[in-house]
């Protein structure tokens, strides 16, 4: 299945725990890599999203409230500072899609953070 940019995803996220054992666990993310641009592999770009909100919002976050279109079952902070490429395999699966005004508030400081203008 191929992502698009503003889809909310799942990741099996590896976490090692204390014994050495690693357990996968699934985290929901922010697809913002361009999905009409060609590529050679089937790598995805993601930005993090965690239920755990702290009280000052940096500019490289962004609150998500839980709605429908997303499929966050909570309140959630979407960090841009916090980007990953994996293999497109390790999505288990569309829990939902940003709306467009939020989408294009990502795109904006994405900019910001790499100084691109």
């Amino acid at each position: 299945m191929s992502y698009k940019k503003g889809d909310i995803v799942v990741v099996k996220f590896p976490f090692i725990l204390k014994e050495g054992s690693e357990k996968q666990k699934g985290r929901p993310a922010l697809v913002i890599s361009n999905d009409k641009v060609k590529k050679r592999y089937d790598d995805v770009i993601l930005a993090a999203i965690t239920s755990h909100i702290p009280t000052t919002i940096m500019e490289a976050e962004i609150i998500l409230e839980s709605r429908d279109l997303t499929g966050l079952l909570k309140r959630s902070l979407l960090r841009l500072d916090f980007i990953m490429t994996i293999p497109e395999e390790l999505i288990s699966r569309k829990i939902g899609d940003l709306p467009e005004n939020l989408m294009s508030e990502v795109e904006k400081r994405l900019k910001i953070i790499f100084g691109i203008k």
